[in-house]
């Protein structure tokens, strides 16, 4: 009796796709609460959840979308990104795999997308401008919602973020008419969650586009979240 050993199938995983699919799905429920409320304002958990995991969400896609690059080109794998040609994919593999000093990996995930900008001859993004100011926005916020720390807020001491975010977003509806300080109260609604998944998407799409690249991101189509 011939005998047939077991298939290996091998696949190759980007999880920045699920990413921005999460923030997408996270921001809709959070919406879906929000449509639905009226009266009073009221504190909702399970609304603050879906907008905290919206905005974290955003920046992990972001986070995950520039490692699966620089991970492509080290693993040889070149089905994404053999347009940016031989002499770039080499030089991106070399900086990713090399351990003398502080390691590429451990960059923040901006200077990486600069990073691979310049090393293949393409404009830079300007700092102080979209996409760019808002993907660093981006991340200020998602810092402070993982190293949260307790802080008094009020009219006159707000939080250190008021100032950049009150014009970005509408506020979140179920804390309207509310007196509780800007942030995180009136600030983590759908409207921070829509423009977080927008900020992180417009960044890596214009990179993208720059590369002449497309991504896994851009051409699996998971449904509607």
């Amino acid at each position: 009796m011939l005998e047939v050993g077991t298939p290996n199938l091998a696949m190759r995983v980007y999880y920045s796709s699920y990413h921005l699919w999460a923030a997408k799905h996270f921001t809709r429920l959070s919406s879906t609460i929000e449509d639905q409320h009226t009266g009073r304002s009221v504190f909702d958990s399970a609304h603050r959840a879906y907008v905290t995991n919206a905005i974290l969400s955003s920046v992990s896609f972001l986070e995950a979308a520039i490692n699966e690059l620089f991970q492509d080109a080290a693993d040889e794998h070149y089905s994404y990104i053999s347009d940016l040609g031989k002499a770039n994919m080499a030089l991106l593999a070399g900086l990713w795999q090399s351990r003398e000093g502080q390691s590429i990996p451990r960059w923040s995930t901006l200077d990486k997308y600069q990073l691979v900008l310049l090393l293949t001859g393409k404009p830079l993004f300007e700092k102080g401008a979209p996409p760019y100011q808002e993907a660093t926005l981006l991340v200020r916020l998602r810092n402070a919602l993982v190293h949260f720390r307790p802080e008094t807020l009020g009219l006159d001491s707000p939080h250190k973020l008021t100032s950049a975010l009150c014009t970005k977003f509408p506020t979140n509806r179920l804390m309207k008419g509310s007196a509780n300080p800007y942030f995180p109260d009136h600030c983590l609604g759908t409207g921070c969650a829509g423009w977080a998944v927008g900020a992180a998407e417009n960044l890596a799409d214009e990179f993208f586009s720059r590369l002449e690249i497309e991504p896994n991101y851009q051409r699996v189509d998971f449904g509607p979240p």
